[in-house]
């Protein structure tokens, strides 16, 4: 039976994975199939969290939850609080600048990796 799942995709472009996550207006989702290959979903809006290099833990918390759906999230870069904030709702966060075909193999072929264990 095939895994499918979800991944967010911080983008300004829809094209390349090229802004931080916590500047990011805007995340591609993308429905991924193991077997069948993968499709963009929707583009969510979202408002950024980050403020001049701060953070506030509430408002990261609350952040995450618009990706609660998602089993990973990709940007360009992803600052610490960000990634214990999308682990501890269970996501995993990635740094994968560069093309959104190259992020999403390099995310199936993890995720293939991680079906092992």
């Amino acid at each position: 039976m095939a895994d499918k799942y979800r991944i967010a995709i911080a983008s300004t472009d829809g094209e390349t994975v090229n802004i931080h996550y916590g500047k990011s207006e805007l995340f591609h989702i993308y429905i991924v199939d193991d077997d069948e290959g993968y499709d963009l979903l929707e583009n969510r809006s979202v408002q950024p969290v980050c403020r001049e290099g701060k953070h506030d833990k509430n408002a990261m918390d609350i952040h995450v939850q618009q990706f609660k759906d998602c089993k990973y999230v990709i940007a360009s870069r992803i600052g610490s609080g960000a990634i214990q904030s999308l682990t501890a709702a269970g996501i995993t966060a990635m740094e994968l600048p560069g093309s959104i075909d190259d992020a999403i193999l390099k995310v199936w072929k993890y995720n293939q990796i991680q079906g092992l264990f």
